[in-house]
């Protein structure tokens, strides 16, 4: 089972969720892995998709654009080698769930 990242934290904010919809929605057909920064500002690769970035934008305050909000993101395994489930964690204490395969993911 492929695990392609170790479940991190990142602090995002309106902008920048915002930003990283707007590099998906203009590969809409090439799936793209993004660089998503954690705790330390390190760049984590991870396969996310417009609608769980949408998911993301609805939970923060485009009034407040530039307040980080903190979000978990991890990855569980399935039993296919190449697919498992992006669970994003929301500032909220909910959770996005998303389904991916991982070769349907290119580098930006």
């Amino acid at each position: 089972m492929t695990v392609p990242f170790a479940a991190f934290t990142s602090p995002l904010n309106w902008q920048q969720v915002s930003l990283l919809l707007d590099t998906v929605q203009y590969f809409a057909d090439a799936p793209k892995w993004l660089s998503i920064p954690d705790e330390e500002k390190s760049s984590i690769p991870v396969p996310m998709t417009a609608d769980t970035l949408r998911a993301m934008l609805e939970t923060l305050d485009e009034e407040d654009a530039f307040t980080p909000q903190v979000f978990t993101i991890q990855w569980e395994p399935s039993a296919t080698e190449d697919s498992g489930t992006l669970i994003v964690g929301l500032p909220s204490g909910e959770q996005i769930r998303q389904p991916a395969v991982l070769s349907q993911f290119s580098p930006v």
